[in-house]
C-alpha cells in the first residue's frame, strides 16, 4: 500500500511539472519513416482491409474504403483484426490497417497484434485512424502503425485520419457532455465517408506511380503526455469496474471486444489489473450490465448516450442496402 502511494504521489509531480512547461513547439521532428525494401509490385489485385474497432467508426470507414476499392477493380477481403489468419498476410498486394486512437496512440493490443506477423516483403500498406477530439494526436497514431508495418518490411505509402463523434465515456460522464463531444456528434457524415473515399483512391495512385512516402513524427503536446501515462491515470479515476448478475444475459459481447480478456461473463468477474480501459465492454453491452463509477456517479456506455441524447449515426450509401 505505501508503494502505491508513493507510485501515485511520483506521478502527480510528474504531471503538475507537465502543465507547467510551456507548450512544446509542434514542428519538431522526432522520427521518420522511409521504406526498407522497394515495393514488391505496383500491381494490385488483392487488397487486405483490417481494422481494430470498439463501437463501430473504425470499421464502417474501413467498409467504404473496401469498396472504393473493389469499384476500381480490386478484389478486397475485409476482416477485424483480432480474427484475421497473419499467414495470408504475405499473398495480398495491399495492406491498409484502421485503428482507433486510444490514450493518443495506437491501442498497445494493436502493435502487439503487427509486431507478431510475419515479414511483409514489400507489399505496400496504408494506414487509417480514427479519433473524437480535435487534439487526438492521430497523426502520430497513424505512425505508429506505419512504422511497426515498415519494421515487417512493408512498403508505406498514405496515412489519413478521419473525426468521429467520440465513444470515450468521460466525455458525457456525470451527465455534462463536454463541450468538443457534442460539437462533433454529426460525425462522421457524408463529407467524412467522401474523404474515406478520396483516401482509397489516393492509396491505388500512390502505387500505381511507385512512390512511397516519408511520414513524420512531430513532438505534439499530446505525444509528450503519453509520458505520463494517461491510461494509468484514467484507472485511478474510474472505480467499481465490475458486472451487474441481474442485467446480465451473458451473450458474451463484452469479452468479444475486450483485447486483454480480462471479462468473465460466465463468472461475472472483471480483472481490473488486467484490463486497459479502452471501455469496449461498456460501450458494447445493450443490458446496461457493466457498471462502472466516475466521480462517485454511474457511467453510461457509447449506446446509452446515443439513446438518452436522441443522436443516430449516419450510415453512408455503400453500407445501408
Amino acid at each position: 500500500m505505501l508503494n502505491t502511494r508513493r507510485a501515485f504521489i511520483k506521478k502527480s509531480i510528474l504531471a503538475a511539472t507537465a502543465l507547467s512547461v510551456t507548450p512544446l513547439p509542434s514542428c519538431v521532428t522526432i522520427g521518420t519513416i522511409q521504406a526498407n525494401i522497394p515495393m514488391r509490385s505496383t500491381r494490385v489485385e488483392r487488397a487486405l482491409v483490417l481494422w481494430y474497432s470498439q463501437t463501430g467508426h473504425t470499421r464502417r470507414c474501413g467498409m467504404v474504403l473496401a469498396k472504393t476499392l473493389a469499384q476500381q477493380g480490386v478484389r478486397v477481403e475485409t476482416s477485424d483484426i483480432r480474427g484475421f489468419q497473419k499467414e495470408t498476410l504475405v499473398d495480398f498486394d495491399l495492406l491498409v490497417i484502421g485503428s482507433p486512437v486510444f490514450y493518443y496512440d495506437t491501442p498497445g493490443y494493436v502493435q502487439t497484434v503487427i509486431k507478431s506477423w510475419p515479414d511483409l516483403k514489400g507489399i505496400p500498406v496504408a494506414s487509417y485512424v480514427t479519433f473524437g477530439g480535435p487534439e487526438g494526436n492521430q497523426d502520430n497514431a497513424n505512425y505508429t502503425i506505419l512504422q511497426l508495418l515498415s519494421e515487417k518490411n512493408g512498403v508505406p505509402v498514405a496515412s489519413n485520419s478521419f473525426r468521429s463523434l467520440s465513444s470515450f465515456p468521460l466525455a458525457w460522464a456525470g451527465g455534462k457532455v463536454d463541450e468538443k463531444t457534442w460539437n462533433a456528434r454529426h460525425l462522421p457524415d457524408e463529407t467524412s465517408f467522401q474523404s474515406v473515399r478520396d483516401y482509397a483512391v489516393h492509396i491505388m495512385a500512390q502505387i500505381k506511380e511507385n512512390q512511397p512516402e516519408l511520414f513524420v513524427k512531430k513532438l505534439t503536446l499530446r505525444e509528450f503526455s503519453t509520458i505520463f501515462a494517461p491510461e494509468w491515470w484514467t484507472k485511478q479515476l474510474v472505480k467499481n469496474h465490475s458486472i451487474i448478475q441481474k442485467n446480465c444475459v451473458q451473450c458474451g459481447a463484452c469479452s468479444e471486444k475486450c483485447p486483454v480478456n480480462a471479462i468473465d461473463p460466465a463468472q461475472y468477474h472483471v480483472d481490473t489489473a488486467a484490463c486497459v480501459l479502452c471501455f469496449g465492454c461498456i460501450n458494447t453491452c445493450e443490458y446496461q450490465a457493466v457498471h462502472m463509477e466516475y466521480s462517485k456517479k454511474t457511467m453510461i456506455g457509447f449506446k446509452q448516450f446515443l439513446e438518452q441524447h436522441n443522436l443516430k449515426l449516419y450510415l453512408p450509401p455503400e453500407l445501408s442496402t
